[in-house]
C-alpha cells in the first residue's frame, strides 16, 4: 500500500480527466485491498494446513518476504501492463491450489506457492505506483473501502466452507483494476519505490505486520479481550485500515503539509507509541489490552500519514543491508514468533514487541542527542 512521498513524485499532476482520476482512485483501492486479503486469508489458511510448521505463520512470513525482496527492481517500471495483470490472475487462480491438492501436505506446499506469487505481486504493484493515499484527497477513505471488500470476500459463504470463490474473484477484479490503471492511467512511472529501512521506517511497518502475521494465534493481545478470532480479524481490519485516515485527517488539522518539523515530530510521536505498546502488557485489565493493540497500531498510522522526504541519513547504508534489515525485523521476527510459540505461547509475541519497542527508544535517544549536538537537526532526515 502507497506511503506518502515527495510531491514531485505523488501528486499526479498529469491526471486531469475524470475516468484517470477514477482510475487511480480505484487502484489504490485495489492495492489496499490485495494488501489486506493477503494477510488475512494466507494467515488462516496458514493455521489451517500449516500449524505444525512455525505455528501456521509460515504462508504469511514468506509472503512478506517475498514482497520486501520484489520491490524496488528498475526492471519492474519497464515491465508490461499485461504481464502485471497476468501475474495477478495467477495469484487469484493461485488460491484454489491447496484445496486442489490431495495430501495435508500438498496442500501446505500450494499455499507457500502462492504465498510467494501474491508477494512478489505486491512487491511489483508498490514499486510502479505513482499514487498515494495521502494525496489523492483530503480524506483517506481508500483504505476503509478496501478493508470492506476484504472482509466480504473473506466471509463470502463459499469462502467460509475453505472454497475460496469471494477470495479468488476479489483479487481478479483487483488484478484488473490495476490492468487497466497501469495501461491507461497515469504517466509511465519514473521513481522506483524501493525499500527505505532506517529503523524509523522499519519498526512502525514491522510491529504491524507483526500485529497482523500473529493474528490466528490467538495472542495475548486480544486474548485477554475475550473476543472471538472472527472478531479480532475485524478489529485487526478496523486497525490496519481506519485509523490511518482517521490519524491523517487529524494531523492534517493541525500540520501545515511539507513542513520538515511536523515531519520529525511525527516520526517522535510513532516511536513513542511503539515504546508504550508493549508496556500495556505489564496490566491484566481491559484496557490494557485494548491500549496494547491500539497503541503499535496508532504507531504504524502516523508512520503511513507523515510526509515522506528525500532520505537525508547520516548514515547511508546500501540497499542489501537495508532490505536485510527490513527482511530480518519483519518476516524474520514473525517467523521466529511462530517457531518459539509452541514452548512460550504468549511470551514469543510479547517478547517480539518489546524488542520493537527498546529499538523504538533507542532510536529516540539517538535523535534527541543528533538534534543536541547538530545545528541542522531540524531539516527533513531520518534520524
Amino acid at each position: 500500500m502507497s506511503e506518502r512521498q515527495c510531491p514531485a513524485a505523488s501528486r499526479l499532476p498529469e491526471l486531469g480527466h475524470k475516468s484517470v482520476h477514477a482510475l487511480a482512485h480505484a487502484g489504490e483501492v485495489a492495492q489496499w485491498t490485495v494488501v489486506l486479503l493477503a494477510w488475512l486469508w494466507l494467515g488462516e489458511q496458514g493455521m489451517r494446513l500449516g500449524w505444525s510448521l512455525a505455528s501456521g505463520v509460515l504462508a504469511v512470513a514468506l509472503w512478506w518476504a517475498a514482497r520486501l525482496l520484489s520491490r524496488g527492481h528498475v526492471w519492474t517500471l519497464q515491465a508490461a501492463p499485461a504481464l502485471m495483470g497476468l501475474l495477478g490472475l495467477l495469484t487469484a487462480c493461485g488460491v484454489w491450489w491447496p484445496d486442489l491438492l490431495s495430501g495435508h501436505s500438498a496442500a501446505h506446499t500450494g499455499l507457500l506457492a502462492v504465498a510467494m506469487v501474491w508477494g512478489v505481486w505486491c512487491g511489483w504493484i508498490e514499486t510502479r505506483s505513482q499514487s498515494s493515499t495521502f494525496s489523492l484527497g483530503r480524506v483517506a477513505w481508500h483504505p476503509v473501502v478496501a478493508a470492506a471488500l476484504t472482509y466480504g470476500a473473506w466471509r463470502m459463504p463459499d469462502s467460509v466452507s475453505s472454497a475460496p470463490v469471494g477470495v479468488s474473484a476479489v483479487l481478479a477484479l483487483c488484478a484488473a483494476v490495476l490492468y487497466a490503471r497501469d495501461r491507461f492511467g497515469a504517466r509511465q512511472p519514473k521513481v522506483c519505490r524501493g525499500v527505505q529501512s532506517s529503523l524509523p521506517l522499519v519498526l512502525p511497518t514491522s510491529a504491524m505486520g507483526l500485529m497482523m502475521g500473529s493474528l490466528w494465534l490467538g495472542n495475548a493481545w486480544c486474548a485477554g479481550l475475550n473476543l472471538s478470532l472472527e472478531w479480532m480479524a475485524i478489529s485487526h481490519l478496523v486497525l490496519m485500515a481506519g485509523l490511518p485516515a482517521l490519524v491523517t485527517g487529524f494531523t492534517r488539522s493541525w500540520e501545515p503539509d511539507g513542513n520538515a518539523r511536523a515531519h520529525e515530530r511525527l516520526s517522535f510521536i510513532s516511536l513513542g507509541f511503539l515504546i508504550l505498546g508493549p508496556l500495556m502488557l505489564l496490566g491484566d485489565s481491559e484496557a490494557h489490552g485494548t491500549l496494547a493493540m491500539v497503541l503499535p497500531s496508532l504507531a504504524w498510522a502516523v508512520h503511513l500519514c507523515r510526509h515522506r522526504f528525500p532520505l537525508g541519513s547520516a548514515v547511508r547504508w546500501p540497499p542489501g543491508v537495508q532490505r536485510g534489515l527490513a527482511l530480518l525485523l519483519g518476516p524474520g521476527l514473525l517467523a521466529w514468533v511462530g517457531l518459539i510459540s509452541p514452548w512460550q505461547g504468549p511470551v514469543a509475541v510479547q517478547s517480539a514487541f518489546a524488542l520493537l519497542g527498546v529499538l523504538a527508544a533507542v532510536q529516540i535517544l539517538y535523535g534527541v542527542r543528533r538534534r543536541a549536538v547538530t545545528p541542522t537537526a531540524g531539516l527533513p532526515h531520518e534520524f
